[in-house]
């Protein structure tokens, strides 16, 4: 098991064009070979799966991730986000969407992988 520390950061959006540091999420998950979600990993040590929501107009969110069918889930005091990979490594300067409570998906830049 190779656990990593993965810094999300927001990428460009409408209200965000140039992104945003200030919104972020800090993931620690374990990566296979391949740079892939290693699922075996987090089945056997769930707790370790964490999730940090750092919103710099916002208190900070705390959670746990995991498979929920056929997607990754980030809880987070009680709210569920969707974290959509589309079967790609995670490495730095990759891109991934995360599904926000209400449904909206946003861009997020893979800012570290340490």
């Amino acid at each position: 098991m190779n656990w990593k520390s993965i810094r999300l950061e927001l990428a460009s959006t409408r209200e965000f064009p140039a992104g945003s540091v200030s919104r972020a999420y800090l993931l620690r998950l374990p990566l296979d070979d391949d740079d892939m979600i290693d699922e075996a990993a987090v089945r056997s040590n769930p707790a370790r799966a964490t999730v940090r929501r750092h919103w710099s107009t916002e208190p900070d969110e705390i959670g746990l991730i995991a498979r929920n069918g056929g997607h990754w889930s980030m809880r987070c005091d009680g709210k569920d986000r969707l974290l959509y990979l589309d079967s790609s490594p995670i490495r730095l300067g990759g891109r991934l969407s995360i599904a926000e409570p209400d449904g909206e998906v946003t861009p997020f830049n893979i800012a570290s992988v340490r």
